[in-house]
């Protein structure tokens, strides 16, 4: 039998690469810095409780496959990301290298132009500086992003479909808006931690 666990994430800044700083200061400008710092306090205790659920599932390592959310390769490379992400202080990718650590497999998880083509939109509104021109970017990406959602979720349970063996156990970090899980092959027993 196949198993996958869902863990349903928040993302923090330092999960976003090279968009996290402008997502940083835009959260300040939107919330204010006081209301930031709480809520990133809330994102870290958030993180605490969820290695902790993870260190106590007893999983076993050699035959554990890790799929985390905005990843694209495995291999070498996935590895090398999923480090310099962890080093970046994400506790996301801090836990993904502390299985990854004790012999769990790092998958690819998501299309690499999918990624290139949201990060085009997000990069769109992070680097508008009128009203109008954020506006624009705004509506354009929302002409969009359900749609391209739902691909990147078909993706996903496409690479876990792929990649998970018989007798294995998945482990999927993902953002709270998707839906991967109605997408999932119906021979994989899908578990959510809540």
């Amino acid at each position: 039998m196949r198993k996958l666990i869902v863990v349903r994430i928040v993302h923090a800044p330092s999960d976003m690469g090279s968009a996290g700083e402008g997502l940083e200061k835009e959260g300040i400008s939107t919330m204010g810095k006081q209301a930031w710092e709480e809520n990133q306090k809330k994102i870290e205790r958030f993180w605490q409780e969820l290695e902790t659920e993870v260190d106590g599932l007893g999983l076993d390592p050699s035959m554990l496959r890790v799929y985390q959310d905005g990843l694209p390769c495995s291999g070498p490379l996935g590895e090398r990301i999923v480090r310099e992400t962890a080093a970046k202080g994400s506790r996301n990718y801090q836990i993904v290298q502390k299985l990854m650590d004790r012999g769990a497999k790092v998958e690819a998880t998501e299309s690499p132009d999918l990624l290139r083509i949201e990060y085009g939109y997000i990069k769109g509104l992070l680097e508008a500086r009128m009203d109008d021109e954020r506006k624009a970017a705004e509506a354009r990406y929302n002409l969009v992003k359900d749609k391209l959602l739902e691909e990147r979720d078909l993706f996903i349970a496409r690479s876990i479909d792929s990649s998970l063996k018989e007798g294995e156990t998945g482990l999927l970090f993902i953002g709270a808006s998707h839906d991967v899980v109605s997408k999932i092959a119906k021979d994989i027993e899908v578990k959510c931690l809540d």
